[in-house]
């Protein structure tokens, strides 16, 4: 089973990349990103310009992987080394994401926090950021205009290029409680961010991450003192990829103190051990469900550990089609997001629309047979052709009396059913349930009596 990534998602990250894909001329850039866009150029560039990492390459960095793919439920990425003093790693890709680790950051960061690195790289492919930041990348160097020509300036507009940078500074946070998910605490993380930041291996002194974490608070009370500083923020980050470190820090602090994390850290373990946690943040709303076929709804619904009821409307009169969802509330309503945290013990009712067949409705009916016809249509009919159906429908009980009106023989009414009743009641409908043992009386109409 693979790991819910709402896990460790972040609510920026979420909100951010919808507030992007909803921006005018989006969908309109993606589509002429992916049609120019070729994954194997990347693998070419990283075989032809970068150090790969395998078995017979840096193998100690290669063998960090494992565990933490594992942990986090994806495939082991391809890893590379690129000669560049900036301390920096980053992922890109789709369909084969690979992890680019900069000579800096070896060189910067002593090697016990190199896995939490890649933890937070292998939290953007568990989280199906890689397309969205390939892409991002592309446009923060600019190669997007070598890959799309300078024409696409026409659809990469401020808009767009501003929320992607929002959404890219979002998404490190998810990255980083991925990580942090992988060490069990966030103390490596906030460790990386305090290097990153100025604090290299090789200064000899310790760092002080009490210090640093002060720092990261204080940064963030200045932000939020007034709306000034927060524009002159916006200002200066608004086209980075990533947010700033004491930022990070500081996120990473919050979330490891608050609920969500301790639910997260209880998930994280059941799914190590291959255990059902108590609770799951869920990957759906209702309107996922609604008019899909209910039994593939129940199955996804109990592949996420739910016990599912059934709620079956049978109804003639709705407008719904036969076996779809009309409606999935869960411990009596429909109010959930997205990434709520959902107790599995929690009461779900599937509700779908299929009425009953015609042999169900007469399983529910024993005894009785629908009778063919309403009582109008019989009338007017030759008495012995309304005998005859209803025999055929299992009505045996039926008394024929003449009424002796008619005076010739070429009258067209000779043999007319004159009036029908069941049980005495001379109304009913087409499709109406009978009891076999009614009483049918069938009067029509006969000649008179020359002796009368």
């Amino acid at each position: 089973m693979a790991i819910n990534k709402n896990v460790f998602l972040h609510e920026s990250d979420k909100a951010a990349l919808k507030a992007l894909q909803a921006i005018p001329g989006f969908s309109s850039l993606m589509k002429a990103y992916l049609k120019a866009w070729n994954e194997k150029l990347f693998y070419i560039q990283n075989m032809s310009s970068n150090i790969h990492i395998n078995d017979n390459q840096l193998k100690k960095y290669k063998d960090m992987l494992p565990q933490i793919c594992e942990k986090l439920g994806i495939e082991i990425p391809d890893l590379f080394l690129q000669l560049n003093p900036y301390p920096n790693s980053y992922t890109s890709g789709d369909s084969k994401p690979f992890i680019v680790i900069t000579s800096g950051l070896i060189e910067n960061l002593p090697e016990r926090l190199i896995p939490t690195v890649l933890a937070h790289e292998c939290g953007h492919i568990a989280c199906h950021h890689v397309l969205y930041r390939t892409m991002g990348q592309m446009i923060l160097n600019g190669a997007i205009f070598t890959l799309l020509g300078q024409g696409i300036s026409a659809l990469l507009t401020y808009p767009i290029r501003a929320a992607f940078y929002y959404w890219m500074r979002c998404s490190e946070y998810s990255a980083d409680r991925a990580a942090i998910l992988c060490d069990g605490s966030p103390d490596k993380m906030i460790e990386v961010c305090a290097r990153l930041s100025g604090f290299s291996k090789n200064i000899n002194e310790d760092i002080n991450i009490d210090a640093f974490i002060n720092q990261a608070n204080e940064y963030k009370k200045l932000i939020e003192e007034n709306s000034i500083n927060k524009t002159m923020e916006f200002m200066s980050f608004a086209y980075t990829s990533h947010p700033m470190n004491a930022l990070r820090a500081s996120e990473a602090i919050s979330w490891s103190k608050s609920d969500n994390f301790i639910k997260s850290k209880q998930y994280f373990d059941a799914y190590k051990n291959n255990l059902v946690p108590n609770e799951i943040p869920i990957t759906f709303i209702e309107k996922d469900f609604i008019n899909k076929n209910y039994l593939d709804v129940c199955k996804k619904l109990e592949d996420l550990g739910f016990e599912v009821k059934l709620d079956r409307i049978t109804d003639i009169n709705s407008s719904y089609k036969h076996d779809l969802v009309t409606n999935v509330m869960i411990n009596g309503s429909n109010k959930y997001e997205e990434g709520d945290w959902i107790d599995l013990n929690s009461e779900v009712i599937v509700s779908y629309y299929k009425p009953y067949s015609e042999r169900e409705i007469e399983d529910m009916h024993p005894g009785e047979v629908r009778i063919p016809n309403n009582a109008s249509y019989y009338v007017g009919k030759d008495y012995k052709e309304v005998d005859r159906q209803l025999f055929e429908a299992g009505l045996f009980n039926t008394s024929l009396i003449e009424i002796k009106d008619l005076k010739k023989e070429n009258n067209l009414n000779l043999n007319k059913v004159i009036s029908i009743s069941i049980d005495g009641n001379e109304r009913f409908l087409k499709g109406d349930f009978i009891s076999i043992m009614s009483e049918i009386v069938i009067k029509y109409h006969g000649l008179e009596n020359d002796d009368e």
